[in-house]
């Protein structure tokens, strides 16, 4: 909850989603420690639709309008090494980490409409620059037969990069490019001791959570970035998959999301 800990110490009114159980309540008072107005915590798992009904609903009921939307849940958990499927039939990292933020969007652009000046801000993932070639995999976005965690995950992240440059159209956007984050210590002792000693060395390297909050604070807080750009930990613009500026592939994979998620309302 790096972005949310900086944003509420510099001021804003902070709701921070977190998914149940886990570690949110303690996060959330570490924010509070320091937040100039006290950060509240809006419970959502975003593989499940009416998880996310319920958040959007939660967050209407107390804010009348939305400046910033934050979209950084993920799953990217290499011990699924088989394909988990949700009840509504979604492969579980394209569920969490597309169908959920793009329902949740939806479900809060009312809110977004509501501000000024809203953004929507999305995160994907540097591990895309090697892979140049990755394509949305249309008529197969849940079949089994090509999961593997990695490939999952990139799939999803295209996917969020793809869903931005589409937003833009209608509100201020931008995807961040995000790089390797550090793992705090509990967890790493909490992987499996092969995975756990194969990502020791990357961990040392990692870009710790805090670096990435501020930039995400800056976005949120600032107009430092034209709507639909992508940009790296450190604002500045880079290029996506060739794929991502495909416009037929980009409208065909609004309308399939549009689709999955019970052709969902937007405020624009």
């Amino acid at each position: 909850m790096g972005p949310a800990r900086i944003g509420a110490a510099a001021g804003p009114l902070v709701r921070a989603g977190g998914r149940p159980p886990g570690g949110a309540p303690a996060a959330l008072a570490d924010i509070n420690a320091r937040a100039a107005h006290p950060a509240t915590l809006v419970q959502a798992d975003l593989s499940i639709p009416d998880s996310i009904h319920a958040a959007a609903d939660q967050v209407a009921r107390t804010v009348g309008h939305l400046d910033v939307l934050i979209n950084n849940a993920a799953v990217f958990d290499q011990t699924v090494r088989k394909p988990v499927f949700t009840p509504e039939g979604h492969e579980l990292f394209w569920a969490t980490d597309h169908l959920g933020p793009f329902q949740l969007t939806a479900s809060l652009s009312p809110l977004l409409a509501a501000a000024e000046r809203p953004r929507v801000i999305n995160v994907a993932s540097k591990g895309l620059i090697a892979m140049p070639r990755i394509r949305i995999r249309f008529g197969r976005l849940d079949d089994a037969s090509w999961y593997s965690p990695t490939r999952a995950y990139y799939h999803a992240k295209l996917a969020q990069i793809m869903t931005t440059f589409t937003l833009a159209d209608r509100v201020d956007a931008v995807c961040v490019q995000v790089p390797a984050v550090r793992l705090d210590p509990d967890r790493v002792a909490a992987l499996p001791w092969l995975l756990r000693t194969l990502y020791a060395p990357k961990n040392r390297f990692a870009v710790p959570a805090e670096r990435l909050g501020v930039a995400y604070a800056r976005l949120a807080t600032g107009g430092e970035v034209a709507p639909g750009l992508y940009v790296d930990e450190d604002l500045r613009p880079v290029r996506a998959p060739a794929f991502a500026y495909d416009e037929a592939a980009r409208a065909r994979l609004w309308a399939e999301s549009q689709a999955a998620t019970g052709h969902l309302d937007w405020a624009w």
